[in-house]
């Protein structure tokens, strides 16, 4: 079963959980990490941040390519300066990294302050669940553009239309 996909802010802001089993054994890998953060979402903004030893909370706004591919080269690069230097091979990180979509100005304040106080009040900020984006692979997106009769939407001629390729050309 394919995961579900992440949920998009209509302002741009996150709150943004990375997990592993040991992600800092110095205070200079913070610093490292700190570092990268500013580096990589120097488009987008860090409004605050919590390292702890199995855990990576932050509150950001995205940068203009998105979300995903603003954390994904801050962990990768963060993975690869990690165990280099402490000669370790492997995953740093659990899974995929979580985000929660901040739709408000007083959302924003709340996972800051939940920062602050280690994030026990986080899960209990009061957050009401985000709307989905309607994307095209959404049946039911689908079957409204069905019921408008606009036929250069509609996904079932789309697919007869396109030639079928090879599998060993794919």
């Amino acid at each position: 079963m394919a995961r579900e996909a992440r949920w998009l802010s209509s302002t741009g802001m996150y709150f943004v959980t990375l997990n592993g089993e040991c992600l800092f054994k110095t205070a200079a890998d913070k610093a490292v990490f700190e570092t990268m953060l500013e580096k990589y979402f120097a488009d987008g903004e860090v409004y605050g941040f919590n390292l702890s030893e199995s855990e990576i909370r932050l509150v950001v706004k995205e940068s203009p390519k998105g979300i995903s591919m603003t954390v994904k080269p801050l962990t990768t690069s963060y993975a690869r300066y990690f165990n280099r230097t402490h000669n370790i091979t492997g995953k740093l990180f659990n899974g995929r990294f979580a985000s929660i979509p901040i739709e408000s100005e007083e959302e924003k304040r709340s996972f800051i302050d939940g920062l602050a106080s280690g994030g026990k009040e986080i899960k209990s900020a009061g957050r009401v669940k985000p709307r989905k984006i309607k994307s095209v692979s959404d049946p039911q997106a689908r079957d409204t553009k069905k019921e408008t009769g606009d036929t250069k939407t509609d996904l079932s001629t789309e697919k007869t239309k396109k030639k079928k390729m090879p599998s060993y050309l794919l």
